[in-house]
């Protein structure tokens, strides 16, 4: 220890002279670790180098010495037959061969090679040698097919040879093994394509190699290979995956075959395994996503379905039950993932020889209807638009021809009849499956191929054309009998959808709709609703309704009462997908009918169309019980009304406004639970409103009015400020002042409208319009526009009118009265007034929206009996139709005592009318008539009716309900609601001149008591929902007593001057001569 004191207290300072730190530890270690990673990556830069620079000198050395080879196998002419120098110059092919380019000198001398292979006895010490000669022919033709020209038809013959000459089945064994591993079939794939299209010995060689690894590996095998390198899967199971995938995705495969080779094919090829193949590789496939969980799925390729077709089709006649069936899904699974944008094609490139339903009217009018897979809403419907398309979109390329012509055996005559003998021979193994197939080729093809399809099952096997072979196939309607009474009457989708209690009603429909066990049953009631929809459409009444409830008649396939059934179970199922849309969606997909691709949005559809079918037939001729159709309870009829007039105001809203954002701002003041709760009950009122009660839906129409009334601020009060529009109106001349006056009003006929009479002096008539004047010149115009001898309008033999199909009828001045006539009938509803004028039922049926054909008995049968007659002769007819008929598509119209023929179709009238196009004929003849021929004349008239009735507030009534609307109903009159709600003045209802009067009409038969009812109100029908609704109520005044005078009434105020009688004889007699003389049309 060192001890020197210096004599300071103070520490002795240090100085460092290497100046202040500039960087602390961690940033030291920082920059440490930069630079050893530096160090690591310029190490690894080094190797990488140094690979590379060796990789490079290999590859240049191995070029070198491969243009050496090549050199030395180009150099003079060798022999290529088996010796001691075999083995060295096969090495110098393969190894002297660059298999990214092609080379002709290797092509052309492993062609030689291929004619001089080793015996049998030499190929097992050279198999390796061999194999990858193989190896080498196998790339050769899976790269450079385009160009081997013939050296590729030898390659083929020799691998053949290689699993097929030898006796070794271990060699043959061993070959085919490494050929699949190595892509034979891809290989023959890019072969057999680049051949020219024509038929040739080589396509048949190249199947006899496709087909020989089956013969090697002969067991049977359920499994399935994901691939054909699929080393976990037998081998068998790996050459049908490389057949199915390769060979059968082949365009226009069986052109390119000689008829030797397509025997040899067909016979040789495993159907059962292919077609169990194929619905493995299905499995793969989500259907309704489309998604693929397995690479190179060939379901995918419409070529697959179109050879499949050509290999199969002929032998259906021969098939077992489980062969079929296994057929069946197999057509039903490749149809579903096929694109309906491509199959459309199909009709551009091909059409029928014969009239085929595509021309039918359901195609050709916007009011139409189509067929459930390409089902389209009218323009006017309120529907919520989930989004989604109604059919799969998968893209392909342009079909070639004869794909195309293979594909169409889906939909032609003899396969949809071989189809259905076989299917009914094995019916209770395979009518499933048939039916699946049925719909998944109506969801697939266009809607002219789904009604050619339908037609065929329907009607395809006449008496006519039967064979002993076809004896157990239904007919006409028959298959409609079978399915319901044999698959669908009895099964668990009815017992829980169609026979649930009211109050679970909806709760097992929605249960049924998401539940997959109940896939397998949902194909048989699909087909029935197209089937029956489809018989519905050319069924008169006469034909429809038997003689007795349990029996059928021959034409209708199904009783009443399983019409009440079937009719149940569409009504819940329509309903539930109307009121709870959620449905309709899974997540952000469209949801589908379990066990097939049809959106639950279109089976909705199907089943309101067949559902509007029934109905109407019921609504004419009563069959179902009371309440039926009937689908709310009491507590939801209360909120019905409420509901429906809130959204029908934010409809009108946002139609008012063509600005978007404003029409958003709208239906944003709505929160999503009030529109959830909405928006069903309009979809509801719109489609299927018979599930709601008549009087809820005339009080729902009746708000609609008031609500629009509002909306207008249009004022009913006579003292009010309101714009009111006057007409002066001759007695003489009511419809000519009329329309002069009032047609250019237009909508603007909703504000009153008052009438000054002018009478027969010319003088003004007195008295102030307080509506009552109106309604009297309302009735008077009706009672003259509407009569037949003006040439506007013709009547039926049931006096039902319809527009006059003269052409007179449609120029341009009578389609102005039409149009004025629209908007009358439209003030009249407007405003409540009944007014006596019958209406056609097809032509209300215009009025809605909805076309009409042979199941309209109040259109065809009464527009015309005889023509009607013989429709229904010639559908029902079992002769030869075309030389028995001799029609053509033509009709004929005498006008002025000139005959004018108008073709139904372009060269009508070179196209005969036969057995197969009768049909069409018939759908022709009737648009022809009801539709087209009086076209122009309801356009304006519904023109004019839309200016004051929304189309979709009178969507909301039936055609008979319409028709009630408009006149009243034809009900018997109720003696003892009028006088209910009768008011008198001057009398009381006790004086014994009104009991006199109540006696007396009692005494009136239900004829006179229309007339008496017209007496007074201009009417002759009471108000749809009873004399309460009369407005101005039925008054009876007191006349005077002098009983030698008749009583006499004022219409334009429901009023009945009434004298006072000493008895009830003698006011029946005043009566009858009052009624019946037309007296008492007087205005006080």
């Amino acid at each position: 220890m060192e001890f020197n004191f210096t004599g300071s207290a103070r520490r002795e300072r240090h100085i460092n002279l290497g100046g202040a730190r500039e960087a602390s530890a961690s940033q030291l270690a920082d920059q440490a670790r930069k630079l050893r990673l530096e160090r690591q990556a310029q190490k690894q830069r080094t190797g990488a180098a140094t690979k590379i620079q060796a990789g490079f000198r290999a590859h240049r050395r191995s070029l070198e010495i491969r243009r050496r080879w090549a050199d030395e196998l180009a150099k003079g002419s060798w022999d290529w037959s088996f010796g001691k120098d075999w083995e060295h110059r096969t090495r110098l092919l393969v190894f002297s061969w660059p298999s990214s380019t092609y080379s002709s000198l290797h092509a052309n001398e492993l062609a030689i090679w291929a004619q001089h292979l080793p015996p049998e006895n030499q190929l097992a010490r050279n198999k390796s040698l061999i194999m990858l000669v193989v190896k080498m022919m196998l790339v050769l033709l899976n790269r450079f097919s385009a160009d081997l020209g013939q050296f590729g038809a030898t390659y083929v013959d020799t691998l053949l040879q290689f699993i097929s000459s030898y006796n070794s089945l271990e060699l043959q064994t061993h070959f085919a093994e490494k050929m699949i591993s190595w892509d034979l079939y891809a290989a023959l794939h890019e072969y057999m394509t680049s051949l020219p299209l024509k038929r040739s010995a080589e396509a048949g060689v190249c199947l006899t190699l496709s087909l020989r690894p089956l013969a090697i590996f002969q067991d049977p095998t359920e499994a399935i290979a994901e691939s054909e390198h699929d080393t976990h899967a037998p081998l068998r199971a790996r050459a049908l995956r490389g057949l199915v995938r390769c060979i059968f995705t082949i365009p226009t495969l069986f052109p390119r075959l000689l008829a030797s080779s397509i025997t040899e094919f067909v016979a040789q090829t495993p159907f059962e395994e292919v077609s169990m193949h194929i619905l493995s590789l299905g499995s793969y496939v989500d259907i309704a996503t489309r998604d693929n969980a397995l690479p190179s799925n060939p379901v995918h390729s419409p070529n697959l379905l179109a050879n499949y077709l050509a290999l199969n089709s002929q032998k259906v006649p021969h098939l077992t039950a489980k062969a079929l069936s296994a057929y069946l899904e197999v057509l039903t699974l490749l149809q579903n993932i096929l694109s309906v944008n491509n199959l459309a094609k199909l009709d551009k490139e091909y059409t029928r020889k014969q009239i085929s339903p595509s021309d039918n009217p359901m195609e050709i009018d916007s009011d139409g209807q189509d067929t459930f897979l390409h089902h389209s809403d009218n323009s006017d419907h309120l529907e919520v638009d989930s989004g989604f398309p109604a059919k799969p979109s998968l893209s392909f390329d342009n079909f070639p021809t004869t794909t195309s012509r293979y594909l169409r055996l889906l939909v032609s005559d003899t396969n949809i009849h071989t189809l259905l003998l076989q299917s009914t021979r094995f019916a209770s193994q395979t009518r499933a499956a048939f039916c699946a197939y049925l719909v998944a080729t109506l969801q697939a093809w266009p809607s002219s191929e789904g009604e050619h399809v339908l037609t065929a099952v329907l009607y395809g096997y006449d008496s006519a054309k039967r064979t002993p072979q076809a004896a157990h196939v239904p007919v006409v309607g028959a298959v409609v009998r079978e399915l319901w009474r044999g698959y669908i009457r009895s099964s668990l989708l009815v017992r829980r959808v169609g026979n649930a209690p009211f109050a679970a009603r909806n709760l097992e429909t929605r249960k049924a709709l998401t539940d997959p066990s109940l896939a397998g049953q949902w194909p048989m009631l699909l087909v029935l609703i197209q089937l029956y929809g489809r018989a519905l459409l050319t069924m008169g009444d006469d034909e429809f309704f038997p003689t007795d409830r349990l029996q059928t008649n021959g034409k209708n396939p199904l009783t009443l009462d399983e019409l009440v059934t079937l009719s149940g179970l569409l009504r819940n199922l329509a309903f539930i997908l109307y009121w709870q849309q959620d449905l309709l969606t899974n997540d952000t997909q469209p949801a589908f009918v379990p066990g097939t691709v049809v959106p639950l949005a279109a089976l909705r559809d199907s089943a309101t169309r067949v559902l509007q079918q029934i109905h109407t037939r019921d609504a004419r001729r009563k069959f179902t019980p009371a309440g039926h159709w009937h689908m709310l309870s009491q507590e939801d009829v209360s909120s019905f009304i409420q509901s429906v007039i809130v959204e029908e105001r934010e409809m009108t809203g946002a139609q008012e406004t063509k600005d978007l954002s404003t029409v958003r701002a709208r239906h944003s003041s709505l929160s999503s639970r009030t529109l959830a709760f909405i928006g069903p009950r309009l979809n509801v009122l719109h489609h299927i409103p018979f599930v709601v009660p008549f009087e809820v839906r005339v009080e729902i129409f009746r708000q609609f009015i008031r609500s629009d009334i509002e909306r207008l601020n249009i004022s009913r009060d006579l003292f009010a400020f309101t714009k009111r529009h006057r007409a002066t109106v001759r007695r003489e001349s009511i419809a000519e002042d009329g329309m002069a006056q009032l047609n250019g009003l237009a909508a603007r006929l909703k504000e009153p409208v008052e009438i000054v009479f002018i009478d027969q002096f010319g003088q003004p008539e007195a008295g102030i319009d307080g509506g009552g004047v109106f309604k009297e010149f309302l009735t008077s115009l009706v009672r003259q526009v509407f009569d037949t001898d003006r040439g506007l309008w013709r009547a039926n033999e049931h006096q039902e009118l319809y527009p006059n199909p003269h052409s007179y009828a449609r120029q341009p001045e009578q389609l102005e009265w039409y149009t004025f006539l629209g908007r009358i009938l439209g003030k009249a509803l407007y405003e409540g007034i009944l007014v006596d004028v019958k209406l056609a039922s097809f032509f209300l049926g215009k009025w809605l929206g909805q076309q009409s054909y042979l199941d309209d008995v109040a259109s065809l049968q009464s527009l015309d009996a005889d023509l009607y007659r013989g429709l229904i002769q010639l559908k029902n007819y079992p002769g030869d139709v075309e030389n028995d008929f001799a029609l053509n598509f033509t009709v004929t119209d005498e006008e002025f005592g000139v005959t004018h023929t108008t073709e139904l179709i372009p060269n009508g009238a070179d196209i005969p009318v036969t057995r197969d196009n009768r049909l069409s004929y018939i759908y022709h003849v009737s648009r022809y008539r009801l539709s087209k021929q009086i076209e122009p004349q309801c356009r304006a008239f519904l023109h004019g009716l839309s200016e004051l009735i929304e189309p979709r507030w009178l969507r909301v009534l039936g055609r008979e309900e319409l028709r009630v609307l408009i006149s009243g109903t034809e009900a018997p009159i109720d003696l003892q609601d009028l006088r209910s709600h009768t008011v008198y003045g001057g009398y009381h209802e006790k004086d014994m001149a009104v009991t006199y009067f109540w006696e007396a009409l009692e005494k009136l038969d239900p004829d006179s008591r229309k007339a008496f009812l017209r007496f007074v109100t201009s009417s002759p029908n009471p108000p749809l929902l009873g004399f309460a609704e009369l407005n101005p109520q039925f008054a009876i005044r007191h006349a005077g007593d002098d009983v030698s005078r008749l009583p006499t009434a004022s219409t334009c105020v429901n009023l009945l001057k009434l004298p006072s009688y000493t008895s009830t004889q003698q006011c029946l007699e005043k009566l009858r001569y009052a009624i019946h003389s037309d007296a008492g049309f007087d205005l006080s």
